[in-house]
Order: structure tokens, then C-alpha cells, then sequence
């Protein structure tokens, strides 16, 4: 009685198991393919527009990373053409202001890893501070 009993669970178990094996998927047609393609262009560096030194009391702020097409000049100093996605007015307002002041340290520039010109980067700053600007 127990070696039928065990003759059944193994069939079972095979028979659930062949059920279960990855099938072949047929060819999708051209309709049915949805694939999306990134057509937005990759950051070639990440900038942090915030300056200011943390404070112990604080703790840890949220950051948001924005990315905008800029031009970098030769002497680091970076010009902000227009956001990738449209972004809050005040937001907006920080970040052109934070990047007058902003400039590419000349280590980064003369290593090759920020070559100038025109390109797509990612500005990181704090959002509760970007709120309060006006």
C-alpha cells in the first residue's frame, strides 16, 4: 500500500511539474511590440548645487536631482539652458541663482571627467530649501 501510495505522489509530482516547464512564446507581430526606447539623453556629471554645509541638528534632508541641459565654460562657470522636465517655478529660481555661484572645481575639469561645452547633467539640491526660496 505505501509504495502505491508513493508511486502516485512521484506521478503527480512529474505530471505537475511538466505542466509548469517554460513554454516557447510564438514570434510577436510588429503591433504587438511595446517597447519604450530612453530617448533622453544621459548626464555626464552630477552637480550639487547646495553649498551649504549640513548641520548636525538637522539630520539627514531629502535631495531631488533635476537634469537640465547647461553649457560649461572653460573656467567652470555653468549656464542653464532648460530643465529636461518642467520644473517648479521656485525651483527654478534656486537653481539659477545656486548655479551663478556654482562653478566646476578645476580638478574635475582638468582630469577630463567635466570637459566643457554644451551637455546634459543632474543638478542635486534640497527641495525644502528650494520651497522657501523666492
Amino acid at each position: 500500500m505505501m509504495k502505491l501510495l508513493l508511486f502516485f505522489f512521484f506521478s503527480f509530482f512529474l505530471i505537475v511539474a511538466c505542466q509548469r516547464a517554460p513554454q516557447q512564446k510564438a514570434e510577436p507581430d510588429e503591433t504587438e511590440t511595446t517597447d519604450t526606447i530612453d530617448t533622453l539623453p544621459k548626464a555626464t556629471a552630477i552637480f550639487w548645487v547646495d553649498k551649504r554645509k549640513w548641520v548636525r541638528d538637522e539630520g539627514i534632508l531629502p535631495l531631488s536631482t533635476a537634469k537640465a541641459k547647461v553649457v560649461i565654460s572653460e573656467d567652470g562657470k555653468v549656464d542653464l539652458k532648460s530643465f529636461v522636465k518642467p520644473q517648479d517655478g521656485n525651483v527654478q529660481r534656486y537653481l539659477r541663482y545656486n548655479l551663478e555661484i556654482f562653478r566646476v572645481h578645476k580638478v574635475m575639469m582638468d582630469s577630463g571627467f567635466v570637459k566643457p561645452g554644451e551637455q546634459y547633467v543632474q543638478l542635486r539640491y534640497m527641495p525644502e530649501k528650494a520651497k522657501k526660496f523666492k
